[in-house]
């Protein structure tokens, strides 16, 4: 299992902005499919999952 990764650490991996990695992990149309498939699987591969806030 890899350790915990942040949005800030999977942007740098992926040079995309923060920004980009967030709308991409919420299906913002803003972002194409491609990139947000690269920063799905990314995520996916660090074990990454977001807390959602009520």
């Amino acid at each position: 299992m890899k350790s915990k990764i942040t949005l800030k650490e999977l942007a740098k991996l992926l040079n995309v902005s923060v920004s980009t990695v967030s709308k991409s992990l919420n299906d913002s149309p803003e972002i194409s499919q491609k990139t947000v498939e690269r920063v799905k699987e990314l995520a996916q591969l660090h074990n990454y999952y977001q807390i959602l806030q009520q």
